[in-house]
Order: C-alpha cells, then structure tokens, then sequence
C-alpha cells in the first residue's frame, strides 16, 4: 500500500537514488556486495545519469512502487505514478489540472492489473518494460541538456495502447490532452504561454463539466420555499437527530442539506463516505463500519441511491444508474466553559442526486449504528420537478 504519495520502502529508495548519484559507491556496499539479480539492474543505472534531478527522483519512485506492489516489471504507468508523485512546479499545476495524484493513479494501476501481480521479489529494482525503458530516454525538443519529467511524460504517452494511456483513461482523462500539454512542455514554455496553455485545457470549465458530477456552474439552483418545503426530520435517538433542511432543483438534479445534531456527546463521529482500503495486489477495499451515516433514497420507480457505494467522478460516461454525490461538509462545535464539560456539534453535508426522481414520493432512508440512529421519513417529488420543468 502506498502511503502520503510513496510506496513502502521509500527510505531505501532515496539510499539508492543518493548512491546513483554519487561517483564513488558507499561503503556498504563493498561489505555486502550485490547478487546476481541486482547486477542485472545495472543497466537502469545508466539511464539515470541522462536525467535531471526530477526525472531521477520520478523513476526511481516508479521503480520502488513496481517492487513494492509486486510488478514483475516497471511499466509506463508506474512512470506516470513517479512523475506526479514528485511532481513540482509545472508539473504539480498540470496534476492538479487533470485532478492527478499518487492516491488515483495507483487505483487506476490496482484496476488495470486487476490484482494480477505475481509477488515477484528483487534484491533491487525490477526492470523497465520496453516501453518504459524508451520513454526514460526521450531527448528534449532541441536535443540539448538532460531529459526531463515533461520529456518523460511525452515519452510515456507517446504510445496509445501503453500502460500509462489506459490509466489516464480509466480515471477519465484523455490522454491526447495530457499528450498536447507535455510536448507543450518539452519546448520550456516561458511562465506566460504556459498559464495561457493551462487556461485553455482546464478540465474545470463549463463546457468539460458533466451534470452527474453536480450542479452545472451556469445552471440556475432554485431553493424551494416555504409552504413548497418543510423542515423534514429523518432520524432520532438519544444522542443525535437528523433532518433534511432544504432542498435545491436545477434542471438536470436536485441537492438536498442533511443536518445531523448531537443531542449528547458521541461515541464516534459520523464519517459520510467509506474511507478507502488499499489492498497491494487487489482493488481498493471499502470499509463500511459502525461510525458510517448510511443514506439511501428509494424514488417511486423503484431506483435508489445511496453512500455507501462510492461514486467514479470525473467520467466523461454517463452512470448506468441514478447517482447519489457528496459536496460539502460543515461542522460547528460549541464547547460549555464550565464543569459540565458538555459539547454539542452540528454537521450539515450538502448532496447532489442525479438525475431528477421520477414522479411520486421519494422515501429517505437513514442508519448509524454508532448512535443507534436510524429512521424513515418521505416527501413527494412533484414540486422539485414542477420548479424544474421552468428552468429548461
């Protein structure tokens, strides 16, 4: 499992990376001298001396992360990974453009070899696929100076069926955009073409954003009023209450504000997503435990959204099935100053449902174990998709 953006064994890495770095071998090496396995790793040795420093660093987490996952060989994905892994500067600006981070790579890497590793283990690094080992080798555009993270991303995408392509599009990313802004990249782009080149493909803009994500940001959001909407109470125990305190339409969905108030101090916190599990060698785990605020809405026709299974964001396809999307959370905390060392807390999310319910009632459906909440409430759907059917 790879943990705060590096694979396990990271210390042993940055030793192997400073002695790649260095002329002279340390000197523990010569008490321990390498096996015949790590003798064959040599030969990644040498591309490191015609990369800069941030293409050193970014191969060499790729490396770590092929043997810490147990990858048989390093591929253009584990490249990919290296190089936003470490990436600073432009290249932190082009993650953050393609939402890119070590957490999602790794994910889209864990599905593409669909727990496929076969536990393979190196007295040292395992080698560069072909691929890998010609995008380490990319030259900059005019053919002068050490190649570069940006040579390296060029490089690695430069083949449509490699493995970092099919991770850009398992997270939704068009690897012809990250393609375009690399060799963008390779020709050193002065600060201003560069932040024109990120202004035109950012992903956040309006036409790139896809309603099952939320609310369009030119759509209108309509809250409904009084005497439309009342304040709805879902759930009670001793501890906690929970209402539903508005509702919002616009013409593609409808947002709903949860409220959950402590009536007593709590055990556990609710926590309204499952948090994640990596699993070296399998998929991404979910864990749904006691401290999980389930939500579910049943809509007349019979579909139903809920929390409890996470949401792919970011997908240019359509969901199957209608989709339940966190937006926002709030908490307020109000400590008494005085022996009874009471507290009270008010957590407020904000949901997206997508699309519109069907018409009828849509019942609302709550559970936490941790405080022994849980309840049934409903409203009808007719007013959400009358104040709709006006914004279209």
């Amino acid at each position: 499992m790879i943990c705060g953006g590096f694979s396990p064994g990271s210390a042993e890495r940055s030793v192997r990376s400073a002695a790649r770095s260095e002329p002279v071998d340390p000197f523990w090496l010569h008490l321990f001298p390498r096996s015949a396995a790590t003798r064959t790793v040599t030969a990644v040795d040498e591309l490191f001396a015609d990369l800069d420093d941030a293409a050193r660093l970014a191969l060499d987490v790729a490396l770590g992360t092929a043997a810490a996952l147990g990858d048989s060989q390093c591929g253009t994905e584990y490249l990919l990974f290296g190089i936003f892994a470490t990436a600073r500067g432009e290249m932190a600006e082009v993650g953050e453009l393609f939402v890119l981070d070590e957490l999602r790579i790794e994910r889209a890497i864990q599905k593409l070899r669909d727990g496929n590793f076969n536990g393979a283990e190196y007295d040292g690094d395992p080698p560069l696929s072909r691929r890998a080992r010609t995008a380490s080798r990319t030259k900059r555009f005019d053919g002068t100076g050490p190649t570069g993270v940006f040579e390296m991303l060029s490089g690695v995408l430069e083949d449509d069926t490699s493995g970092a392509c099919s991770a850009l599009r398992e997270l939704g990313v068009r690897p012809e955009e990250v393609r375009r802004l690399a060799a963008y990249g390779t020709r050193h782009l002065s600060k201003d073409e560069a932040a024109l080149l990120l202004e035109m493909l950012d992903r956040r803009s309006a036409g790139r954003h896809r309603p099952w994500w939320g609310p369009m940001p030119d759509s209108r959001i309509v809250p409904l009023r009084a005497g439309r909407w009342e304040i709805l109470e879902v759930g009670r125990s001793a501890s906690a209450v929970a209402h539903i305190d508005g509702l919002a339409v616009t013409s593609d969905g409808f947002g709903l504000s949860l409220r959950v108030e402590s009536l007593r101090p709590w055990v556990l916190p609710p926590a309204f997503e499952p948090p994640e599990i990596l699993v070296p060698g399998g998929s991404p785990l979910h864990r749904v435990g006691p401290e999980m605020f389930r939500i579910e809405l049943t809509f007349a026709d019979g579909e139903r959204v809920t929390n409890r299974v996470p949401v792919a964001r970011w997908r240019d396809e359509q969901p199957p099935t209608p989709v339940l999307v966190p937006l926002s959370s709030r908490t307020e905390l109000t400590r008494n100053n005085d022996r009874r060392r009471t507290e009270h807390r008010v957590i407020t999310t904000q949901w997206w449902v997508w699309p519109l319910p069907a018409p009828g009632t849509v019942e609302v459906r709550v559970d936490w174990p941790a405080e022994v909440l849980s309840g049934i409430a409903a409203f009808d759907a007719r007013p959400l998709l009358e104040t709709a059917s006006t914004l279209r």
